[in-house]
This record gives C-alpha cells, structure tokens and sequence, in this order.
C-alpha cells in the first residue's frame, strides 16, 4: 500500500508539494526533541503517528490522493485549537517563566512552527477536499 501511494503522489502532486510534504514531516518529527518535557510535543507526535495510520485508511477506501487532506482536517484542526489555546495564546504565556531555558525558547519556536505549518496545511487540505467533492480534481 505505501509503495501505492508513493506512486500516486509522485504522479499526482507537483514538486512543491512533495518538498511542502517533506517540511510538515521534518516539523512534525522534530517532537521527538520535545516529548520528555512538553506535553504538546506529544500531542503532535501521537497526531502524526495518527494522521498516518487514517491516512492509510483514507487511501485504501478512496484511492485518492488529493483526499488524504480529511484526516488532517479531523486530527490536525482540533491539534491546532489545543496548540493555540494551550500553548501560543495571551493567556498561554502569561504563565511562562520570565527568563526561559535556551531549550524552551526552541520548543516555542517549533511549536509556532507547527502551529503555522498545520494552519497553512488546512486550507489546501480543504481546498482539495472542496475541489473533489465538486469534481473538479
């Protein structure tokens, strides 16, 4: 099944795509130098994990890979509200440490990188979903 999808994306997506792919599954894995003291870093590590698994589903039921968007929308859109409210918003920051370690300051960035990633991810992944429903891929 994997060597069927890796076919279907080469032929299907453009070389932006797959280097866009190659950044969302540097960024997602990059959770592996957070999970021992973040929370979310796990959320975003089990979200991958999950999103690959529906992502197969999603392939063997549909064979299309312009819909391996939906699992995004249902695993990566409640991740970024939880990342948002939890983590990134005003209220989120008002509890952290006035001088944060070099290592807290990295996971914030990543996790705002995550955060942006996700966000930008979204709206082509509802866009494609969109454009199938409607026949138009």
């Amino acid at each position: 099944m994997f060597e069927e999808i890796q076919i279907a994306m080469e032929g299907g997506t453009s070389d932006a795509v797959k280097m866009w792919m190659n950044w969302m599954g540097f960024i997602f894995l990059a959770s592996v130098f957070f999970v021992w003291k973040h929370k979310p870093a796990r959320f975003v590590l089990g979200a991958i994990v999950l999103t690959m698994m529906a992502g197969l589903i999603t392939w063997a039921l549909t064979e299309n890979i312009h819909l391996l968007g939906i699992p995004h929308v249902l695993i990566w859109l409640p991740l970024a509200i939880y990342i948002w409210k939890n983590v990134l918003s005003k209220p989120a920051k008002a509890n952290l440490p006035a001088s944060p370690s070099f290592y807290d300051r990295a996971f914030f960035i990543w996790i705002g990188l995550v955060f942006a990633t996700i966000a930008i991810s979204l709206v082509f992944d509802v866009r494609d979903i969109f454009l199938v429903l409607t026949g138009n891929k």
